[in-house]
């Protein structure tokens, strides 16, 4: 059969359609196939190294480092982004983001017309979609790279909706540096949340990620500006301003203002770090961190010099830490790296509180039992108190207010280690399993190592009338309560301790309607080492140490002193001040008193000097202590002639030698004798 010209045309164009067909149905099958054995990985798009990020209570960053990758990044949701930064997006990096399948038909033609007038690739076509598949895989630029982007971007389009993609884009994308997304980017170039820029600031970063060397605004800002204008006519010609707001954000001066406020807190930021390592909001609050930070920085140029400072506020009610200051500078290479508020150091007197409530718990003492400041050896340890002196028959009340030691001792021998450990641990101050053993009856006087945000935070249960709840620093923490101690007995030690009882170090000569309510302790270890000044006001709990790292004790390392003053201004600060009525309080029922010291029934004995001691003189005398087991009713007599002897119990005497003897008044008498030598 001979064919025509015609027929053989139609025949070849039957066939090549035919050909066309099976091709196009081949290519789908294998799309298809694709499609299917090759998922989109969408769990790489949540899988991109974060910056661990600490923020304050209101939202500001505290602490950044960067990701495993070493680039910042602070995702954010897309309602946390201006409006004016999704617009500028899209006007100059896709235009028909909202209507396109992922990948950009319209711009692919506009694309190709422009790289074969120009006989060079200078368009890519590159739709969001394609953008965020090529910074998830990171291939080099190719053809073959372009076609499994489209892919992807197709795959990437059926998986999230819109503003899906656009809120990985803007939280993914390079902005310059190693800053990656727009919130690094704008606390980077603007001190402020990606939520506040104004619209020629968005315009100036959307512009960024075409070519973030060329236009990073901190490097180049000549290149950013002019950059941020292209982005500012798109904006205009799709619509989304006006020639006036174009105009307006063209001449608003551009300052690139890094966030003023990074960084700080960072022993605060570091330990939520430490708790947490991803981040996030603490209930630091800055307002609150940076006036406690310039009453501290005042205070510690009052003190000696290397000296160190530890400061802990608690919100009492929320059990939050909203401020921290774990040294006196954090940018000195060694004594700033150490968190003062997280180092054992010993308490001295501060933990007496707790001795007095586990006895006021007991039914053992209230307020106004007798208690005894009296000489006293337990296993061959005579424990003295701060000024050497004893002040023999007061209240319980008196003596916690003096922070006398002999008395506490004896209540912790009268209630029992075990029973005063307890207490302790209960309020929230971890004890190691031998404390008792380790520290004995010394416990009573700080003979046991504490951290200071842990002993603030047993002030935070006085102050919480004895529910105790573990400190958060992360706002999204739970502290459920845990009953401790009695409402009556919290409430007890706090009156006898409050600034209505006595007049805190530094406010002597403030009027009494001025001086704000709050119950504080001091403490002083031995050797003054540490010296600490620790309290409540039922709104929020304050700790301060003052020491040094390295341990050694210095004259003016006295709580009252060097510790006290700083506690005092800090709950005087408006944010902190709190004023409240007096507290309602039932006397509390002694049921059991405890029992008056074996002293009291010992034959009266010179326990000071020594008989036979010998003393030398210098310029003319010699200072001689004087002391007994028994302190009330006791008259002194030297050389047979009645003297007196005032409260720091010494002598300045002569060379000569002497005999002292006192009697008490039940005739019992105790005499020494002792000789003082010239000192040549």
């Amino acid at each position: 059969m001979v064919f025509t010209k015609k027929q053989k045309a139609a025949k070849l164009i039957k066939l090549a359609l035919k050909a066309m067909g099976i091709v196009t149905g081949v290519c789908i099958g294998i799309l298809i196939l694709t499609w299917w054995l090759c998922p989109f990985p969408i769990e790489r798009l949540d899988k991109w190294p974060m910056s661990p990020t600490v923020l304050d209570f209101h939202g500001w960053p505290l602490l950044s480092i960067v990701g495993s990758d070493e680039q910042w990044r602070y995702p954010i949701p897309l309602d946390q982004m201006s409006p004016w930064l999704k617009r500028a997006t899209i006007a100059v990096e896709d235009e028909h983001f909202y209507r396109h399948i992922g990948v950009d038909p319209i711009a692919v033609v506009r694309a190709a017309g422009q790289n074969i007038a120009a006989r060079r690739i200078v368009s890519g076509a590159s739709t969001l979609n394609m953008q965020l598949c090529r910074m998830m895989d990171d291939r080099p630029r190719s053809f073959k790279a372009k076609m499994i982007e489209s892919f992807r971007a197709l795959q990437l389009n059926k998986l999230k909706e819109k503003d899906e993609i656009l809120e990985l884009y803007l939280n993914t994308a390079p902005y310059g540096g190693n800053l990656r997304g727009v919130e690094a980017a704008s606390l980077r170039y603007f001190g402020r949340h990606a939520k506040d820029l104004t619209l020629g600031q968005a315009a100036l970063i959307a512009g960024l990620p075409q070519s973030p060397i060329r236009y990073q605004p901190d490097r180049h800002l000549k290149a950013a500006i002019k950059r941020q204008h292209v982005v500012l006519r798109r904006m205009f010609e799709a619509g989304m301003i006006t020639e006036l707001q174009r105009k307006q954000a063209q001449s608003n001066l551009i300052e690139i203002q890094p966030n003023p406020r990074i960084q700080r807190s960072s022993h605060a930021a570091w330990f939520a770090l430490q708790r947490r390592s991803s981040g996030g909001h603490t209930t630091i609050d800055l307002d609150i961190q940076k006036e406690v930070e310039r009453l501290t920085w005042e205070h510690l140029h009052r003190l000696p010099k290397d000296t160190e400072l530890a400061v802990v506020v608690i919100d009492i009610n929320e059990s939050s830490i909203v401020s921290m200051i774990g040294s006196g500078d954090h940018a000195d290479p060694v004594d700033g790296q150490v968190n003062g508020a997280l180092a054992k150091r010993s308490p001295g007197s501060a933990l007496k509180p707790f001795i007095y409530a586990a006895a006021f718990e007991a039914g053992r003492l209230n307020g106004e039992s007798i208690v005894f400041d009296i000489p006293i050896s337990r296993g061959g340890w005579t424990p003295l108190n701060f000024d050497r002196v004893f002040m023999g028959q007061l209240t319980a009340a008196e003596a916690l207010q003096r922070s006398l030691n002999i008395p506490a001792v004896l209540i912790a021998e009268g209630v029992g280690l075990a029973r005063c450990c307890g207490i302790l641990e209960a309020v929230g101050i971890p004890l190691p399993p031998d404390a008792q053993k380790r520290g004995g009856l010394a416990l009573a006087v700080g003979g046991i190592e504490v951290r200071l945000l842990e002993l603030t935070n047993a002030y935070a249960t006085l102050g919480r009338d004895g529910l105790r709840r573990y400190p958060k620093i992360f706002s999204d923490e739970s502290t459920p309560p845990i009953r401790t101690l009695s409402t009556n007995v919290c409430r007890a030690v706090s009156e006898i301790l409050s600034s209505r009882q006595r007049r805190p170090r530094g406010m002597e000569t403030v009027l009494a309607e001025n001086v704000p309510w709050f119950m504080w302790k001091t403490g002083t270890s031995s050797g003054r080492r540490d010296a600490w000044a620790i309290g409540h006001n039922r709104r929020y709990a304050i700790g301060v140490w003052v020491g040094r790292f390295r341990g050694t004790g210095r004259t003016a390392y006295i709580g009252a002193e060097a510790a006290e003053p700083l506690l005092a201004e800090l709950f005087s600060l408006p944010r902190l001040r709190t004023s409240i009525e007096p507290l309602s309080l039932t006397p509390i029922q002694v049921n059991r008193p405890l029992p008056p010291p074996r002293e009291l029934n010992q034959r009266l004995k010179i326990i000071a000097p020594s008989p036979g001691d010998t003393f030398i003189c210098l310029n003319g005398s010699a200072i001689i202590h004087t002391r007994a087991n028994h302190t009330e009713g006791v008259s002194w007599f030297l050389n047979d002639r009645l003297i007196q002897i005032d409260t720091s119990r010494k002598l300045a005497l002569p060379v000569g030698e002497y005999e002292l003897r006192c009697v008490d008044q039940s005739g019992q008498s105790s005499c020494v004798s002792f000789a003082i030598l010239p000192s040549d």
